[in-house]
């Protein structure tokens, strides 16, 4: 399934050297994840000495399907990956460390190997595309529930590491921002996607409430309005995709202590404020959303203030009220974009939907009581806030 393996890994470990064949499976079962084909990679590694060691790794290959492969735009997103991984990681990294800060970002998997194609020599994405990442399922990640939603101390773990991503990338474009335009923002690559065909559901499931079904009429689905404008001073490297599934949790008696963010495919350079009002609405529990989104709003901009006073920026220039404002400028955005996921992704039913095959009110049927109740206070919510 991926051709000549073992002298990539060979490559990226040397002196040491891979013993055998490395064993390959399915991770998820096929066509579960629409991106990227993934699979398990277990191989054994030699020293000069002859010590021997067991690695565990996750490879993401191209999709099967020529749909996805351009829906996705896997010029753009798997150039985009790599490069996260072998620049942009190790950028912030070396940043952090030449202001002799010890405790370094590593909120995300460690890449072991990258290829573009066979040959080499260009960076034309082909079918011999991939990335080798280490299989956090074997250190204990796991992923949430999705249509549980998170908690309260789940939602703030993620909260800090998306304060920490966000943060270090913002305090390199102060300090170094020739840098910041060289190894980080040259890769953000905006990606605009369409789902015209599903709006209709969306739109179903708004009118069904009749306090709020005048609403229906303004709903714009993701995509079809204009991307959220870059704001300074607080645009930096946003992930712009970080919901349930694209974060994985260390478990201890029930609750999470350690987190990682993953699929850094379509990070873009633009407002915080995008991740934030996207993660909330797409993946916390609505009794959470309902007690605390002003806290968690405070939560998490107190812990980006404490990153950039970490990397000695001067903090005056992002107040709350500040941030507040972007909430409400990403939204006419980001609204859309969390409404679709909530609905038809995060909750989507067992088996998942035939968007071909299916009608509009088959799957508008189908999208549970529960799951329209938080669409409701979503709307209300965002409404009262300036953010509808």
């Amino acid at each position: 399934m991926i051709i000549d393996l073992t002298t990539l890994l060979s490559d990226k470990f040397i002196p040491k050297k891979v013993v055998g064949e490395p064993k390959i499976s399915r991770l998820l079962a096929k066509g579960e994840n629409f991106g990227s084909e993934m699979l398990k990679v277990d191989f054994v590694l030699e020293d000069e000495q002859g010590k021997r060691e067991e690695m565990y790794a996750v490879a993401k290959i191209l999709p099967e399907s020529e749909l996805f492969r351009n829906i996705f735009n896997v010029q753009v997103t798997y150039t985009n990956e790599m490069a996260f991984y072998e620049v942009i990681v190790p950028t912030l990294q070396q940043f952090q460390r030449s202001l002799g800060i010890t405790e370094i970002i590593d909120c995300f998997p460690k890449c072991y190997a990258t290829r573009k194609n066979i040959l080499g020599n260009s960076d034309t994405i082909t079918n011999d595309a991939v990335i080798i990442l280490e299989n956090l399922h074997v250190l204990g990640f796991r992923n949430w529930d999705k249509r549980a939603g998170l908690d309260l101390d789940t939602t703030k773990l993620i909260l800090r590491d998306l304060a920490l991503l966000h943060g270090v990338s913002l305090a390199l474009k102060i300090k170094d921002p020739n840098t910041f335009e060289e190894k980080i923002k040259r890769y953000c690559v905006p990606y605009t996607p369409s789902h015209h065909d599903i709006i209709p559901i969306l739109k179903l499931i708004i009118e069904e409430n009749k306090d709020l079904a005048h609403l229906s009429e303004k709903y714009v689905g993701w995509g079809l309005s204009p991307l959220s404008p870059i704001n300074e001073p607080f645009a930096c490297l946003t992930h712009t995709d970080l919901w349930t599934n694209n974060t994985m949790q260390k478990l201890v008696d029930g609750k999470a202590t350690l987190n990682k963010l993953v699929d850094f495919q379509v990070y873009q350079y633009g407002s915080p404020a995008t991740d934030i009002f996207f993660f909330l609405w797409s993946s916390v529990k609505q009794e959470v959303l309902e007690g605390k989104l002003d806290y968690l709003l405070e939560y998490y901009h107190g812990a980006l203030l404490e990153v950039l006073q970490k990397h000695h920026c001067n903090v005056d220039r992002f107040p709350f009220q500040t941030f507040l404002d972007e909430m409400q400028s990403v939204s006419k955005y980001e609204f859309g974009h969390a409404f679709m996921f909530h609905n038809l992704i995060v909750n989507v039913k067992e088996g998942g939907y035939d968007l071909e095959k299916s009608d509009v009110n088959s799957i508008y049927q189908d999208v549970p009581l529960n799951v329209k109740e938080k669409s409701w206070f979503m709307l209300r919510e965002c409404v009262k806030r300036g953010w509808y």
